[in-house]
């Protein structure tokens, strides 16, 4: 169960192309993070649609394949949109003592707990993309005990510090949201930051 999540997103190039959303879905909640592809047109686009299609179908994911299939269905819908180009897309559903979902690009999810970091979406595709017409999905379950911080991220914030540093800044989350401190991980000393980053931090 997720007792508290929080959603920050920081722009770090001229157009932030990085969208997310936390849905809450009778006693489930349900946490998507996109990441548009940068130097494509449209990838600001395809991150709100695949968002937008979650929000949408968030009643049909009742386990790691039905998120799967949905992530397909979804970048079908995307490829054939027009105005939209493509974007990495990451699903996970809180519910009980498990979390599921299912993953297409290098946007992460990761379970942390108090001294082991489990990447749920390291067996991921990443590439193609949603949007492309030929995305794989590939879908995770994991069993979660108490105390442990699930967190999805775009790589602004994945490819640019260590994943320890990443996984004290969210064990020292005893009242305070450190999501500001997690931004600071990958800021530059010239204030700027090396991509967008965008990240959604629940603890469950």
């Amino acid at each position: 169960m997720v007792t508290n999540a929080s959603l920050q997103t920081e722009a770090g190039n001229p157009e932030n192309q990085d969208r997310g959303a936390v849905i809450a879905h009778g006693s489930r909640q349900v946490l998507v993070i996109t990441d548009g592809a940068g130097g494509l047109t449209g990838g600001a686009e395809a991150a709100e649609m695949a968002v937008e299609f979650v929000r949408q179908h968030a009643g049909l994911l009742d386990g790691s394949g039905s998120c799967a299939s949905l992530l397909q269905k979804m970048d079908q819908a995307v490829a054939q949109a027009s105005n939209a180009g493509e974007t990495t897309c990451v699903i996970a559903v809180v519910g009980g003592d498990q979390v599921f979902g299912a993953s297409v690009g290098d946007s992460g999810a990761w379970l942390i707990g108090e001294k082991a970091i489990d990447d749920l979406t390291r067996g991921q595709s990443r590439k193609p993309l949603i949007g492309s017409g030929g995305a794989r999905a590939v879908p995770y379950v994991r069993q979660t005990v108490g105390g442990e911080y699930l967190l999805l991220a775009t790589d602004g914030l994945l490819k640019y510090t260590q994943a320890e540093r990443i996984a004290t800044v969210c064990r020292g989350w005893v009242t305070e949201l450190p999501t500001p401190r997690l931004v600071e991980l990958v800021r530059y000393p010239s204030g700027a930051l090396p991509d967008d980053v965008t990240f959604i931090l629940a603890r469950l």
